[in-house]
C-alpha cells in the first residue's frame, strides 16, 4: 500500500507539476474521506516516514477510543476506487489551474488536426499548456471560406489559431478543458507577428482583416520582409504593416 502511495506521489509530481505537498494534501483528504465511510468512524490519514499512518476513532461509553491500523494487514477493498478518486481530483485541480493561467491571456496556440467533423469542426491537438495535453475545437465558421477545403485543413497539418475562449467542464464526470478556437479573428495575423520576431519591445495591432485578402497591421518597429512573407504564408493572405513610432 504505502509502496503504491509513493508511486503515486511520484507520478502526479511528474505528470501535473503540482508541488508534493499539495499532491500529499489532497490524498491524505481523499483516504481520510472514503475510510471515514468505509469504518464507519472518524479517520485521521497522515503521510510520515514515507509512510501512511491511519488512526480511527470511535466513541464506547461516551469517550473516544484511538485505534491505529495497519493498512498492510487492513487492507481496504476499495484500493482501485481511491486511486481513481484521487485520479480524477488530480486531473480537476490541473484543469482549474490551467483554466485560471490561461482565462485572461491574450494568445495564439499551434495544434496539429486530429479529427475532422465534416460540416461542424475541427478537433486539434494544441500545445498550449505545459505537461498537459490540450485538445480543442475550431467551428468551422471559425475558418476562412479561403482554406475550408485545402489541402492545408487535413488531419495531420499544424495550424496557428488564435485561442477564443478557455472553459472548465466535465465530460463523462471527468473535468476537462474546453478550448475554442479561431482563424477568422484579426489578433492573429498580429500575434503571429510578434511570435515571429520574438522582440519584447515590438507592439503589433491589426486595424482591419479580410480572411483570405488582407490585414492591415500598425506595428511600432520595422518589420523584416521575410518576417512578413511568414505569416503572409500562414494565413493565405496578403499583410500590410503600417509603421507608426507611437503604436
Amino acid at each position: 500500500m504505502n509502496t503504491d502511495f509513493n508511486n503515486i506521489i511520484d507520478g502526479f509530481v511528474e505528470k501535473y507539476s503540482f508541488p508534493r505537498k499539495q499532491i500529499i494534501g489532497e490524498i491524505e483528504r481523499v483516504f481520510s474521506s472514503l475510510l471515514s465511510r468505509w469504518y464507519g468512524m472518524n479517520i485521521i490519514v497522515l503521510y510520515s516516514d514515507s509512510s501512511l499512518k491511519v488512526f480511527g476513532y470511535s466513541k464506547t461509553a461516551g469517550c473516544y477510543v484511538q485505534r491505529e491500523f495497519d493498512l498492510k494487514k487492513d487492507k481496504p477493498r476499495g484500493w482501485q476506487t481511491i486511486k481513481r478518486i484521487i485520479e480524477q481530483n488530480m486531473v480537476r485541480a490541473a484543469c482549474s489551474e490551467d483554466y485560471y493561467l490561461h482565462r485572461n491571456v491574450s494568445t495564439i496556440g499551434w495544434g496539429s488536426i486530429c479529427d475532422i467533423d465534416p460540416g461542424s469542426k475541427l478537433i486539434v491537438e494544441l500545445a498550449l499548456a505545459k505537461n498537459f495535453q490540450i485538445y480543442a475545437e475550431c467551428p468551422i465558421t471559425k475558418i476562412g471560406h479561403h482554406e475550408r477545403r485545402t489541402a492545408a485543413f487535413s488531419i495531420g497539418e499544424r495550424r496557428a489559431f488564435w485561442v477564443r475562449a478557455i472553459h472548465p467542464v466535465t465530460l463523462n464526470g471527468t473535468p476537462r478543458i474546453s478550448v475554442t478556437l479561431n482563424r477568422t479573428s484579426k489578433h492573429l495575423p498580429a500575434m503571429l507577428m510578434m511570435e515571429k520576431m520574438k522582440d519584447k519591445e515590438l507592439t503589433v495591432a491589426c486595424s482591419h482583416r479580410y480572411p483570405g485578402k488582407k490585414s492591415f497591421l500598425i506595428a511600432n518597429k520595422f518589420v523584416p520582409k521575410n518576417v512578413i512573407l511568414t505569416v503572409e504564408n500562414e494565413l493565405h493572405e496578403y499583410v500590410q504593416v503600417k509603421y507608426d513610432r507611437e503604436q
